[in-house]
């Protein structure tokens, strides 16, 4: 009797989730699940090519114990034809999350580089594995071919069964005739040749029974190694098949372990792109406190400021400083006098960034009765040479004998 078709829908699910950003695997990876849902398409496609075969197999699983590999394989069959469509939609699904994966994967290309090889063992795994199947759908199609032919031995064993017992049921009556002939022989001599007759008939009969009996019983070791070879190709087919479905879920929690390193590299990008904009945001801040700095110093010491500039500012802050003096001459007015302490101060830092400038020895703040003679004197160790200081501060000064408490000198 033709066993289940039970090699074809057993092709394994597609177990691929979306992964990890990559450049080189992910393509593998779905070149892969293509495969194997065409290699699940083929398979059912071979679950159809004899429909007629389905029946027998169906009342075969069901004449079988409950625990038989038949009636296992068998629902496994429908159940893999009822997923296609959710493995298809699951198909598509994936597919576009691989689509959009692979653009953002191509940070983490060096790290599944160690994957590519293992990919490819499991791809020639895959095709291995699907020669081997359609090796034994080949075979078992032969074989359904050969289990075809039973039914009509099966036919000719049952007639051969009624045969014998017509035959045993004539030999019983044969014997039992033998026996009535037997007694009457004693009686009736004429009896005897019908009995030898009787007896060759029942030889006659008994040898072809016994011929009958040989047909039989060597039928029945056909069919039995025939069923079993069967089974065997069908257990390794299965256990193949197994391996395959431990194989792609290996695959699958690797990708799902990119999926977490992803992840955390992702949160990785975001903290550094955080920090970033926090150390340009430094920077700016930096680079714009830097340019105050250098717009406080000379050009010789890396700043902006000429020495014209600082002479600018000098005579500025000068003209201001005499402007408020003359506005405080027999005045009390606390408010007043600190703004002329601060315009002292701001014209003493513009005159020493001129003397720095100008590559002068140092600045020199008046006190109640200097004189620039005094001051020469003071820094030269000869108070004729004050004319150097005056031409120093020409900016500054219109009259050497004109000088006031608080006023910064460039002492060149």
């Amino acid at each position: 009797m033709p066993k289940p078709n039970v090699l074809a829908p057993t092709a394994p699910q597609p177990v691929f989730q979306p992964c990890a950003r990559s450049i080189g695997i992910l393509p593998l990876l779905a070149a892969l699940l293509a495969g194997g849902l065409g290699l699940t398409a083929a398979a059912a496609a071979s679950a159809d090519t004899d429909p007629a075969t389905a029946p027998d197999a169906a009342a075969d699983s069901t004449d079988s114990s409950s625990g038989s590999p038949d009636s296992a394989n068998q629902e496994d069959t429908a159940e893999a034809k009822a997923d296609d469509p959710a493995a298809e939609s699951e198909r598509s699904a994936l597919q576009s999350k691989l689509e959009a994966l692979q653009s953002r994967a191509e940070s983490l290309q060096e790290r599944v580089t160690a994957l590519q090889a293992e990919l490819d063992g499991v791809n020639a795994d895959k095709a291995e594995l699907t020669s081997e199947i359609d090796r034994l759908n080949q075979q078992q199609t032969e074989l359904e071919a050969k289990a075809a032919k039973v039914p009509p031995l099966q036919a000719e064993l049952d007639r051969i069964n009624a045969e014998k017992a017509e035959l045993t049921s004539e030999l019983d009556r044969l014997n039992q005739q033998q026996t009535e002939l037997e007694a009457k022989a004693a009686k009736v001599p004429p009896l005897q040749q019908e009995l030898g007759q009787a007896q060759s008939a029942a030889e006659r009969a008994e040898q072809e029974a016994a011929r009958l009996r040989e047909q039989i019983a060597q039928l029945e070791r056909q069919r039995d190694s025939a069923a079993q070879e069967h089974r065997a190709r069908l257990t390794a087919s299965e256990m193949r098949v197994r391996e395959h479905k431990r194989r792609m879920s290996g695959i699958e929690g690797r990708l799902q372990q990119l999926e977490r390193q992803l992840a955390q590299r992702e949160a990785q990008i975001e903290r550094l792109e955080t920090a970033e904009a926090r150390r340009a945001q430094t920077k700016e801040q930096l680079e714009a406190r830097l340019a105050e700095l250098r717009a406080q110093l000379p050009a010789p010491e890396g700043g902006t400021v000429t020495a014209a500039e600082a002479r600018e500012q000098a005579k500025q802050d000068a003209s201001a400083l005499r402007r408020l003096l003359n506005q405080g001459q027999g005045v009390q007015n606390p408010q007043l006098w600190q703004q002329i302490r601060a315009t002292e101060n701001a014209l003493h830092r513009s005159q020493f960034l001129l003397a720095r400038a100008d590559g002068a020895r140092t600045v020199y703040r008046i006190r109640p009765g200097d004189s620039l003679a005094r001051i020469s004197s003071l820094f030269y160790g000869d108070g004729d040479d004050w004319t150097r200081i005056f031409e120093a501060n020409r900016h500054l000064l219109e009259d050497p004998n004109q000088l006031y408490p608080g006023l910064t000198l460039v002492i060149p």
